[in-house]
């Protein structure tokens, strides 16, 4: 079986069926945020000058976000990897450059509120501002306020086998760095366009069975 596999694993519309931090930004900010969307879709800002702005243009309470939390959705069969992964003993990383706040609380509802998250930080200011925090800016490539890279390179300079699962446009720096890649929607078009090899999956069913076959071939190699 192969050894020092790191799994990591995006959040929004790979874990959750939403993009959460759009249904966030949707529901409680001004214009400003379909503006600032479009600038960061077409490269003339970085996600975090993205995030900047659009937190900057939004008006919400604690209660609020919360309860927007407390209806949204998970992909039944992300249980299937985090027991794969448990019973190996393989880390799982949620890797995200969305905000933590919605990550940690969408979780701890699941019951996997114990999982590592590794997400920009958001802070409330008075009752119904809310401003980002970036603690992973200093490692950014410039396009990302929490470079995906980045974490990956670490694992591997580690000795790790680095896993990753996504589905988006955040997720192109871990294109890079990524032993095996599992891509969906976005990425996936990405990965066609720039002939990256990915494996396709449409849950995490398909992504155990296809890790369970890679361990095997290891297996059989060694």
């Amino acid at each position: 079986m192969i050894k020092h596999w790191e799994i990591f694993c995006d959040f929004d519309g790979t874990i959750t069926y939403n993009d959460v931090g759009d249904v966030l930004f949707e529901t409680f900010a001004n214009s400003e945020y379909q503006r600032a969307l479009k600038d960061w879709q077409a490269g003339r800002i970085s996600s975090r000058r993205n995030l900047e702005r659009v937190c900057a243009a939004a008006r919400v309470t604690r209660t609020q976000l919360e309860q927007l939390c407390d209806s949204q959705k998970i992909d039944p069969t992300f249980s299937e990897l985090v027991e794969y992964c448990r019973s190996r003993t393989y880390p799982l990383i949620v890797l995200s450059d969305g905000l933590d706040f919605y990550i940690k609380r969408i979780l701890e509802n699941y019951h996997f509120g114990y999982l590592e998250v590794r997400a920009n930080h958001l802070c409330f200011v008075n009752t119904n501002r809310i401003v980002p925090q970036f603690p992973y800016w200093q490692h950014t490539c410039g396009a990302c306020a929490n470079c995906k890279g980045y974490h990956l390179r670490q694992s591997r300079k580690q000795g790790n086998y680095t896993i990753y699962i996504g589905d988006g446009l955040s997720d192109r720096c871990a294109v890079k760095e990524a032993d095996v890649l599992f891509s969906k929607g976005e990425l996936m078009e990405y990965c066609q366009r720039h002939q990256v090899h990915f494996f396709p999956y449409s849950n995490f069913n398909d992504i155990v069975q296809k890790l369970q076959e890679l361990e095997n071939r290891e297996t059989q190699i060694n």
